[in-house]
């Protein structure tokens, strides 16, 4: 599967990487306007000069390619999937979608007109806790979920300067994402409404809200709760994924550290304290490349496709929405 690499900078020469990992993936072009990018990538990546271009239309004229992986900033991420889909080849986006809801919707829009395979990275529903958690909750190990309480606690984005750092609800929107998804893969649900209150702390080093508490309904009547701290000089417990609590009439399902418990402790009901091994997500190769080149070997849409994560974006712009007006704002109003 031969793939074209928009984007050098950090996180583009991560995902260079994990190409040049990849059995059935072959990076034949790359497009990167900053020439320190450029040079960088020479460098450290062992990429001929001559392979990297410009633009993304260059690289089209030069270069026979399946799809294209655009680890770009995300307001360019519109046009590069427009020109993407213009040319007929699939796209994996490196997450957020957008940084703008509409912008996300015409792009979701464009793909499914394009009939192409349009994937975002949502890579933290890959790992063993959350896809454990959704098979144990499909067999309804705990019952039905009333209340899903997540927490997290991390010294987020400390680089001064960055974008992290100086834009407004960064932890919700690029933290957020990734819980909310996984709260909604997990489930097997979709939100209706978030009531989102954010703040700062004292202490903190970011220009926009790094702390928050958010409840988001569900359309099956779940409450979830994500409660969080980007700018804690203390413990962290659980690293960016965070702990996680799913109540049920059976007990409840906890991610404590890195693990998975059941525990019921009713004192009618036989006592259960059991932690419970993760299933296997494949060693090895990249998850999310792994998914993308098998949906579009066999003809079917991936997990995490744009449509789909469309419905994890409307949680964060819900969020921002609500912190912003103060109020509960439903999903429909977007």
């Amino acid at each position: 599967m031969k793939a074209i690499l928009v984007g050098l900078g950090g996180r583009g020469r991560y995902w260079l990487g994990q190409c040049q990992k990849q059995q059935d993936v072959d990076v034949v072009a790359c497009v990167e306007p900053s020439a320190q990018n450029r040079e960088r990538a020479v460098a450290e990546c062992s990429l001929a000069e001559r392979s990297i271009y410009r633009n993304l239309g260059e690289a089209f004229a030069a270069v026979q390619a399946d799809f294209v992986l655009d680890v770009t900033p995300p307001a360019i991420h519109e046009e590069i999937a427009m020109q993407t889909f213009a040319a007929g080849l699939h796209l994996l986006g490196e997450k957020p979608l957008s940084d703008d809801y509409q912008a996300a919707r015409r792009v979701v829009e464009a793909g499914t007109q394009a009939s192409v395979a349009h994937m975002i990275t949502q890579n933290y529903r890959f790992n063993g806790l959350p896809r454990t958690t959704r098979r144990l909750l499909a067999e309804d190990l705990i019952g039905p979920v009333g209340q899903l309480d997540v927490s997290l606690y991390v010294n987020w984005a400390d680089s001064p300067g960055s974008h992290y750092v100086t834009e407004p609800y960064m932890f919700l929107t690029d933290m957020g994402i990734h819980h909310f998804d996984m709260m909604r893969y997990t489930l097997g649900q979709d939100p209706v409404s978030a009531h989102a209150l954010t703040w700062n702390l004292p202490w903190g080093w970011h220009q926009g809200d790094a702390a928050q508490m958010i409840l988001f309904r569900f359309a099956n009547g779940t409450v979830a709760t994500h409660r969080g701290i980007g700018c804690t000089v203390g413990h962290v417990p659980a690293g960016h994924n965070g702990e996680w609590r799913y109540e049920g009439p059976h007990g409840t399902l906890t991610w404590e550290g890195f693990d998975l418990y059941h525990t019921h402790s009713h004192r009618a009901d036989p006592k259960i304290r059991q932690q419970i091994p993760l299933d296997d997500g494949g060693q090895g190769q990249n998850p999310v490349l792994r998914e993308f080149v098998a949906a579009i070997e066999e003809g079917r849409m991936p997990e995490c496709n744009a449509a789909d994560n469309l419905k994890s974006m409307a949680m964060v712009f819900a969020a921002v929405k609500s912190a912003m007006e103060g109020r509960e704002v439903s999903i429909d109003e977007l």
